[in-house]
């Protein structure tokens, strides 16, 4: 039961934070060019919690990665084409907004995309909608890290496990509701990953989901 999409991540940000210019950057009109620019502030953000070297925390990835996913949630299933899309995006947006003075735009994002800020994340109520859910995102997960090299492997791992102890109580809700074949049950699950990316940040959704099922 996995999602077989072709994941682009962000590019590594290697950011010179110092002697930014005094032009505050303009916030785009266009929904991509938002996620994107929401995407790039994120990683900055990030990359001067941790520090200018070293590797982002897989976490930290998972939180710049959700301003994509929430512009490919916006419909009832996950379009990859439109996380694509902003992961290529935001490279071209990047210098014209860390160039300026890009912490104004924080709390812009915010508004724009509030649940990049839920880190409490309520499941839904339902436990095959909550199973779902919790699994699509953290095969998602599990892949986006694991097609960013060694360095992430431990964290693709912990999300495989997660899925493993998941699937004992999933494949038998999914059969007794009726699943249907392959094709209905990679529909559901992308509808399940769109319904996932919306409660919250990503790291804390599957915290929520491992002390439910784990």
């Amino acid at each position: 039961m996995m999602l077989r999409e072709t994941l682009i991540l962000p590019v590594s940000v290697a950011l010179l934070l110092a002697g930014c210019a005094k032009q505050a950057p303009t916030f785009p009109s266009d929904p991509l060019d938002q996620a994107a620019t929401c995407g790039v502030i994120a990683a900055a953000t990030e990359r001067e919690a941790a520090g200018l070297k070293g590797d982002l925390s897989a976490d930290a990835q998972a939180r710049i990665l959700h301003y994509a996913m929430l512009y490919a949630s916006t419909g009832e299933a996950f379009d990859q084409d439109k996380l694509n899309a902003v992961s290529k995006r935001m490279p071209q947006l990047f210098d014209q907004t860390i160039k300026g003075k890009w912490k104004s735009l924080q709390s812009t994002c915010v508004v724009a995309f509030p649940a990049s800020q839920i880190k409490q994340p309520a499941l839904p109520p339902k436990p095959l909608d909550a199973m779902l859910q919790c699994d699509a995102l953290a095969e998602f997960l599990r892949k986006a890290l694991a097609d960013q090299g060694s360095n992430y492997g431990e964290a693709a791992n912990a999300y495989g496990l997660f899925i493993e102890k998941l699937d004992p109580k999933l494949s038998p809700a999914l059969r007794a509701a009726g699943s249907g074949g392959a094709d209905a049950l990679r529909d559901r699950k992308l509808e399940a990953l769109a319904s996932a990316s919306k409660l919250g940040q990503p790291p804390a959704v599957i915290d929520a989901c491992e002390k439910k099922y784990s």
